[in-house]
């Protein structure tokens, strides 16, 4: 079997996991049923990601120690809340998380005190310079996880990639759900004319060595 028909596997077995075999369910007439990845929980709390991708983002917090983490689409606030309790697992002393979404769900939004909530748009003038200002002189790490359309990453990659300290990571989420041809709409394509224009972040592939994830080419670390 050659690279590609492993791929191709893969890309079957993300398919499925991502909703193919909800929707199979769905259609069997079991109306409740959900896609793996929207019941995935972390010490109680939903996070909606992929378990194997969770398990990538504790090494490299662990291995990189970030004193801040930008997080664009807080939604539920489950990745957050994932990330505070990884930097206090691993003693980041200070180490904090700033997560924004344009909207509010105060009911999911768990308090907790290495977690800083914004509402308001990511891509703002007014929310990227109080990302700026609370990164200043911190290691930082950036995870986008908002809207995924083109237009929308390659803004948001345009105000938080240079936040990222070099060593540390910039994560651009669900890259590995899309295409990336010129014609497309979705974040990849965007990841893909980042990269070709800023020599100093690179895909780092090892961080997909479990096979499954969404972030397909979206594990970019910054060299310098």
């Amino acid at each position: 079997m050659n690279l590609a028909e492993h791929q191709e596997i893969i890309d079957r077995f993300l398919g499925l996991y991502s909703g193919g075999l909800c929707q199979t369910y769905r259609d069997m007439g079991q109306s409740k049923a959900m896609p793996p990845w929207a019941e995935v929980y972390w010490l109680g709390k939903q996070v909606v990601k992929c378990p194997m991708d969770l398990w990538i983002y504790q090494e490299i917090i662990c291995e990189t120690r970030p004193e801040l983490i930008v997080e664009t689409g807080t939604s539920g606030a489950g990745s957050a809340w994932f990330f505070a309790h990884i930097l206090e697992a691993a003693k980041i002393n200070g180490g904090s998380v700033i997560t924004v979404d344009k909207d509010s769900y105060p009911h999911l939004c768990l308090p907790h005190p290495r977690v800083k909530y914004l509402i308001g748009d990511c891509v703002s003038d007014t929310i990227a310079q109080l990302i700026r200002a609370a990164a200043c002189g911190k290691r930082t790490m950036v995870s986008l996880d908002s809207l995924h359309t083109y237009s929308h990453v390659a803004r948001e990659l345009e105000l938080y990639a240079p936040l990222v300290t070099p060593g540390c990571y910039l994560v651009v989420e669900d890259t590995g759900l899309g295409g990336s041809g010129a014609g497309t709409d979705w974040c990849s394509r965007a990841v893909s004319e980042f990269l070709a224009v800023n020599s100093g972040y690179v895909v780092d592939k090892s961080r997909e060595r479990h096979l499954l994830t969404s972030n397909r080419d979206g594990w970019i670390k910054r060299n310098h």
